[in-house]
Formats: C-alpha cells, structure tokens, sequence
C-alpha cells in the first residue's frame, strides 16, 4: 500500500555542470579534498558530500533496511548502511568516470571530478567539439548506471535463489534499484542533467547551433526545476518535510544551472570567434618584486588598475594587487616586500594572445579572476573578467545575433517535453499522503456458520462498510483532493512511523478478527446468553509520530490499568480513553521489560483516516485473547482491518439468534465499533462508508450516535444508535 517517500528515504541523484559555466556555482563545485587520481584525473569531495553520505548510511542502517528487512539486528543494518553508502558513491564515481574517460577519447580536457552535495560531477575545459561528442560523453555516466543497475539486480535475484545470506541479497538489490534510480533521474531531457546533454546535442545537429539548442534544453530544465520545487513545497505539508526541502533545493539547483547554461551559451556565441588579443589590456604596466608594499601602494595610487604583473628582467615573476598588498599590518610594509605578498608564478594564470576567449575562461575564474597574456617569454598583457564582462555588455547592446543557419526548434519542443517532465513526475513520485476512499460494500449475512443452538437464516443482507486506504502518485493525489468523496490525509495519519506495512497489515486484520468475536458475543447478550471474554492487557503494537503515546509509552508497552480500572482487553483502553474529553491526562500501568510502571499520558484528539476523537494515537491489540460462547461460531476469513465492521457482524449475528425476522428483506448497512457490553463507538470515515452504502441501495444505514452528522448530505434514512440492544429495537421497529 505504501511506498517508502520520506526524506529519510530519499535516493540522492547526479546532476551534472561543467567547469565552462562561469555562472555556476563554483564553491560547491570545487573539491574541498582530493583523495584520488585515476589517469590523470583529480577525484574529491566537497565537504557537504561528507554530510550526505552519513546520511545515507544512517538512513539506510535505522530506517530503511530495518523495515524491509526485519529481524536482522542493528549490526547488521549499521554494516549494511555503510556498506551500501560506500558503494553507492563509488557508483557515482564510476558514473562521472564514464563522462570523463570519454571526454579524453573526444580530445576534451577534465578539470577533475567531485563528489558533492547531490552527488558527482565531472568538470570538462572548453567547449565540446561537435553535437556528436557532446552526445557520446552524455551517454557515457548513464551506460554505466545502467550496467550497473542490472548487474546489482542480477546479482540480487541469483543470490536469493542460491540461498545467500539476506544482508548480501538486500545491499545487492538497493544498489541495483538506486543505480537504475540516478539512471532515471540523469536521463530527464533537461539541462544540466545528461538527459538535457543529450536533448541539446539531437538539437544542435538538427539546428546547427548550439545557441539555440542550448536555449531550448534550458528551457526544459527550468521547466523540470519548478516540477520539482512544486513537488517539493507540496510536500512540506504532509509529514514528508525533509523529502520536500530535498526536492525544493534540488529544483532551485536545476533552476540556476540551466540559467547557468543558457549564460554561458550567450557567452559561447560572443566570443566564438574572439581571442584574448582581441579583449585583453595590452602592455600592462608590472610592478618590480623588489619594492616594499609601502613603495608600491604609493606606486599605485595613480594607476588605474587594482591588480598588477610583478616583473623581473623582463620575465614574469608572480601577480600582486592593491588587497594583497593592503593586508600587509602598516608597521611592516616598509620591510615587507612584493616578492613576499604576490602570487607567485606558478600559481598564476597565464593563456596566449592567440587562445580563444572561451578557453581563457577556466583561467579566469580561479585566482583573482584575472590571467597574464604571454607571448612567449614577454608580457603581452593582461585579461580580466571584468573585460568579458564588458564585451558581453557590450554585444547584448547591439541587438540580437542574427543566426541565419539555424532552424527553429520551436515552441513545441520544449512544451512538450516539460509537459512530459511534469506528468512523469506527477505519476510516478509518490508523497507521503494516503488517500481514503469508499470500498465496496460487502455482504456478510453469510460470512459464518454458528453450532449448538437453533439458528434463523436472515431474510435480508449485512451489508459491511468499509474504505480503502492506498498511497497515490501526486497525480492521483490531486484527484483526491478534488473528489467529494475522497480524503487526504499525511500517511503517518495511518501508518504509524517505524511500522512496516506488512506489520501494520496484519496488526489490522488482528483488530477485525479481534472485533468480530467481540461483536458475536455483545449478540449473545443481546439474545440473552451468558458471555465471558478474557484477556490479559492491551499489547501497543505501534504508535503514531508526534502523538501525546509517543513520548510517554513503547511498542510491546502492555497497558493493564487506566486510573485504577483494569484494562484486560484492547476495547476496554479504547472506550476509557475515546470515553473522555480530549486532553484528559490517564494514569497508566504499564508492564515494560518485566517491571511495572506507572505512566501519566494526555490524549489529544486525532484524526486517523478521516476519524477525530479522544486518542493517545496507539495501535493496540489484546494480550492473550480468549472468548467463551454457548455456541461454537466460524467465520469466513477476510482480508480486512480495523474494528469498524463490529455493529453490522453483531446485527447479522443477532438475527440468527433471534427467532424474531430483524431484517425482513432488507439491506441494511452498519459501521461501528462493539463493545463486549453492547455498546457502539466512533468508527470514521463515514463520508465514505456512505457513499458505499447508497452505491448498493442499502435500505437503511445505522451508524454511531456521536457521527449521524458526519454521513452528509444522502437520500438513505440514517439512524444513530447507542448500543446494539437500541439497533435492534429500530430494525424491529421497521
């Protein structure tokens, strides 16, 4: 039914940016460490991948493993995580290496690879040669995620079958599904992720241009950028508040670098035939390494300029600015010299006259954003960003460029692939909300069998109501906000943080079984037969997240008295509670690991699938359960949970027990929880159980006193009963 989405369960993903953006996010770009070299290539991290990757551990060792694979022990799911972290970025690096390896075979220049915030990212130098090569080094990274996707899966599914250990099986088959995930996510046709590299090089073959082409596919990543950010922001109102900043920044990362990527296509067409002589300031004046920074702050007053080359016979020695030079404490700059401050010469940036301009740009945007000209040994002069900044200024004054070769991708192109984007990710990412909806009504006049007294056949139907509860994809999501008789509602309304959704599945056909030999015997009384039920303590099978039970009591707490009265069976905690106002504070013993404790918890009210009334928001079920009838009862067994069906089981089986005809031909459909003593609760979601019941032309609909008002507006006679003892009195009343 569920579909693990919270943030804790999010798989991190590879966007991709290149070292020719001037606009990209450098910082974050950069390598904070480098720890490897592999054919040249500089492999680090930046620091925030540090953070991510002990999340990743952590979430997998606490959250994830533990609930799919259940009963394996906290060392196992602590290795497993780490396990599964490590490999998973070392995926991630073979991933980047895929671009790279190929970008060398196209003659590019790989600035290096850096593990970082959403994974990898494989920085390139210069413009890629042709739409061909672009193509080639795009479809690199996901080749290999996708041979490592079905290698980990393969690996999975024969290492089951030959009866391998489970924590061997499970890293194989989450490294197999996540690998497939980064595929699928890298392969979305919007810059900068692969699938975008690969969109503008199908267009700039078809174009010519790779302005335009760039155009396009960052119209696209803008568009899957606010799919994202509004995935995101939807859900920070559900529990899911860590998954949807995750989506938010990942959407306003995807923002800025496809504008980062347009920018730079700007740029690219500007200078696409312009050489560094063509913008550079020529002759620079240099400054000598043998000055005092107090001479040559006084040296430079006059000057025009904020950074200098430091020459020495001629040659260049190092580069030195006003800030450099102004660092220097004032009482050592008579001693301190220039030679000690500048950068020296082999950390300086330095490109030809001839160099094209896009090349000289990587230069340009480390250090001081500025490179020295040189031709051959002589100073030429001196290139800034500031002097491409202007020259971009500059162009974008004269008007548009006129680009005659290159054809139109049009409107189409890009609309429909964002449209694409949005329904993809409208039908496929799945929020953490869960939708209630009406179920089929089911006929139970004949869903057991009684021995050992007489017994009449009813003349008319049972009919149970109940709702059906699936998480759905956001598509469906917003669907079920619009119906009228739908409700969404945060999964952790319904499912229980930590609980498993097969645990959570079996606690609830528990509570039915549980409430149908209840409701059997509040029917024997009701006809007039002694009863007795035993049990020996509510067991709290799971608790709600952030609910008054959740920092007060644990599951498998057995909860044996409420202020003094004893509690033996699981109905007897929920009518004490569900029978006082909200916010009155139970005193509680509670059996805990062989001791007994008293535990004070408030209740709150809650709404659990569409249900508000008094809760400490615990799943409960009797300890030791046991029933003793004057008669032997079979039920038919059915895949149903909650305690919502115990009025119209207690109805049917009344019926057989009385000689009386209580339904006389009639459907007559029931919710409501049953007492041993008779008595009828709250069950919830009655907008969708009524919905149901007109759906089979029931007759009649009884329903709990305290919710008549919650069944809306309906054509069927609606009566709220307080016991069975007063639904029968109404059946028999016609």
């Amino acid at each position: 039914m569920r579909t693990p989405t919270s943030g804790t369960d999010r798989e991190p993903t590879s966007p991709r940016t290149t070292s020719q953006h001037p606009e990209a996010p450098r910082d974050m770009m950069d390598s904070s460490f480098t720890f490897l070299r592999v054919r040249g290539i500089a492999i680090g991290a930046h620091w925030s991948w540090l953070v991510v990757a002990g999340f990743v551990a952590w979430s997998l060792g606490s959250q994830i493993y533990p609930r799919t694979h259940p009963g394996l022990g906290d060392r196992s799911y602590a290795v497993m995580g780490i396990l599964t972290a490590v490999i998973f970025f070392v995926s991630i690096l073979l991933h980047e290496l895929g671009h790279a390896f190929q970008a060398l075979k196209e003659g590019m220049k790989v600035h290096g690879i850096t593990l970082w915030l959403f994974g990898g990212v494989a920085r390139f130098e210069g413009m890629f040669p042709s739409a061909g090569a672009e193509f080639r080094i795009a479809i690199a990274g996901p080749a290999v995620s996708l041979v490592l996707g079905i290698g980990f899966t393969a690996a999975a599914f024969f290492g089951d079958a030959a009866g391998l250990a489970e924590q061997v099986v499970g890293v194989s088959a989450y490294l197999g599904r996540i690998n497939l995930i980064v595929l699928a996510f890298n392969m979305v046709p919007a810059l900068p992720l692969d699938g975008g590299r690969v969109l503008r090089a199908w267009l700039w073959h078809r174009q010519n241009s790779f302005t335009a082409a760039t155009m396009s596919a960052a119209k696209a990543g803008r568009a899957f950028g606010y799919v994202l950010m509004g995935t995101g922001f939807l859900g920070l109102f559900t529990s899911a508040v860590t998954g949807g900043i995750w989506f938010i920044v990942l959407g306003f990362f995807l923002l800025q670098a496809a504008q980062s990527e347009a920018q730079y296509a700007v740029i690219a067409r500007t200078f696409r035939s312009v050489r560094v002589r063509d913008l550079m300031t020529p002759e620079p004046v240099t400054a000598a390494p043998t000055l005092t920074v107090e001479e040559f702050l006084d040296w430079a007053r006059p000057m025009k300029h904020s950074t200098y080359p430091v020459g020495e016979d001629g040659r260049l020695a190092g580069l030195v600015s006003i800030r450099m030079a102004g660092a220097v404490a004032a009482d050592q700059r008579a001693s301190v010299r220039v030679s000690d401050v500048m950068v020296p010469l082999e950390s300086v940036p330095v490109v030809g006259p001839q160099t094209e301009v896009m090349d000289a740009l990587a230069n340009l945007r480390s250090g001081l954003g500025r490179a020295v000209v040189l031709d051959g040994d002589r100073i030429a002069g001196i290139l800034s960003v500031s002097d491409v900044a202007k020259a971009v200024e500059l162009e974008q004054a004269r008007g548009p460029v006129d680009e005659p070769e290159a054809k139109s991708a049009g409107v189409l192109v890009w609309v429909v692939v964002t449209l694409l984007m949005a329904l993809a990710a409208a039908a496929f990412y799945r929020p953490p909300l869960a939708v209630v909806s009406p179920a089929d009504a089911i006929d139970i006049s004949n869903d057991f069998t009684i021995d050992g007294v007489p017994v009449d056949e009813p003349s008319g139907r049972y009919l149970l109501l109940a709702v059906e509860v699936s998480q759905p994809t956001a598509l469906g999501a917003l669907f079920a906000i619009v119906h009228p008789r739908q409700d969404v509602l945060p999964i952790s309304a319904v499912i229980p943080e930590g609980v498993g959704d097969t645990e959570y599945a079996e606690e609830q056909e528990n509570v039915f079984r549980e409430s149908r030999m209840v409701a059997a015997a509040a029917a024997a009384r009701a006809a007039g037969f002694e009863v007795s039920l035993s049990g020996s303590g509510a067991r709290i099978a799971g608790i709600l997240p952030g609910s008054p039970a959740s920092e007060r009591l644990r599951t498998d707490d057995i909860i044996t008295a409420v202020d003094g009265t004893p509690v033996n069976l699981a109905g007897d905690l929920a009518n004490i509670i569900s029978g006082r106002p909200a916010g009155t504070t139970f005193e509680m013993t509670v059996q805990r690991d062989g001791e007994e404790l008293q535990v004070r918890v408030a209740s709150t009210r809650l709404e659990r699938q569409g249900e508000g009334r008094p809760s400490i928001g615990v799943l409960i079920e009797t300890r030791d359960f046991e029933m003793d009838l004057p008669f032997e009862i079979d039920f038919r067994d059915r895949r149903i949970g909650g305690p919502s069906a115990g009025l119209a089981y207690a109805l049917a089986i009344a019926d057989m027990l009385d000689p009386a005809d209580l339904a006389d031909g009639r459907d007559i459909a029931a919710s409501g929880t049953v007492r041993i003593d008779g008595e009828v609760g709250p069950v919830g979601g009655l907008t969708q159980k009524t919905a149901a019941a007109e759906a089979t032309g029931a007759d009649i609909l009884l329903v709990p006193d305290e919710e008549v008002g919650d069944t809306g507006d309906t054509s069927l006679p609606v009566r709220g009963v307080g016991s069975v003892g007063e639904a029968i009195v109404i059946l028999q009343g016609r």
